[in-house]
């Protein structure tokens, strides 16, 4: 009995231990199932020319996905930095304006809160489109055809959000550095004028922070349709399981745009 009781004690001991390691094996799993999908993706593009329509299609529906809400969000994203940095620089100078919100927009609030609103939308459309393929069993006739699921389905999604994503943040950047402007013209407590707010940006914003800002949509976008596609193509159990690769391929995505984002940031600064 004693003896039984002390196993006992023993499992529940090494029960945290145990469903630890099963996380950190399921991470490992799901991460190299996305760099092998990547890789697979990536051969798949000596092929993209004559994938091109694919490709446009894919783009279009990224970009009519995220471009309305987009709009709405960069509008707000310059404003509310434009009316917290005045009310901070009160007792100072607010001719630093147009340099705060240009660089804020351009090298990290433009690329990474696009990148979570193309993985909110577009990421889990994708995962979901293909989830629901593999489970009614879609990808097996795909392949019974002779036909390779990472080329047709993967590949062209890959180009398209590489593509598409930074494209998506300089029109962020060009909404959010409007909204700023639009605040400075009506709000009376701005003590600085329209033209002083764009000469400062002028001044202070240069191409390397606009290619870092483009270098990082890009990479957001490698993110983004590799989980999805990932999370598509692990799919199983029904629509719950559906769901549950949905939800799963936008919260890997976010999370992994944070790593990324803090890795370029951290790689920018050295070089």
């Amino acid at each position: 009995m004693g003896r039984s009781q002390s196993e006992t004690l023993l499992d529940v001991a090494l029960r945290p231990i145990e469903g630890l390691g099963k996380t950190l094996l399921e991470v490992l799993q799901i991460l190299g199932e996305a760099v092998t999908l990547f890789w697979r993706s990536l051969k798949g593009c000596r092929n993209v020319a004559r994938d091109r329509e694919k490709v446009a299609y894919q783009m279009l529906r990224v970009g009519t996905q995220t471009l309305p809400i987009a709009s709405l969000v960069s509008l707000f994203i310059g404003m509310v930095l434009v009316v917290q940095a005045a009310d901070q620089l009160a007792n100072y100078t607010q001719e630093i304006l147009g340099s705060l919100v240009g660089l804020s927009m351009t090298k990290e609030l433009g690329p990474v809160v696009m990148g979570f609103l193309v993985a909110g939308r577009a990421g889990s459309a994708i995962a979901a489109e293909i989830g629901s393929m593999t489970v009614y069993d879609e990808i097996s006739a795909l392949k019974t055809m002779d036909i390779d699921p990472v080329c047709y389905l993967s590949t062209p999604r890959l180009v398209a959000m590489t593509l598409a994503l930074p494209a998506i943040v300089l029109y962020s950047d060009l909404i959010g550095i409007l909204g700023g402007a639009l605040v400075v013209a009506l709000d009376p407590s701005i003590h600085i004028s329209v033209s002083q707010y764009f000469a400062n940006l002028t001044e202070w914003i240069n191409l390397s922070d606009i290619v870092v800002g483009l270098i990082k949509g890009a990479t957001f976008g490698v993110v983004v349709s590799i989980m999805s596609c990932t999370f598509g193509f692990r799919t199983s159990g029904g629509s719950e399981g559906v769901a549950r690769s949905t939800t799963a391929a936008v919260v890997w995505s976010f999370v992994l745009i944070i790593v990324f984002d803090f890795i370029i940031v951290r790689t920018t600064f050295v070089v």
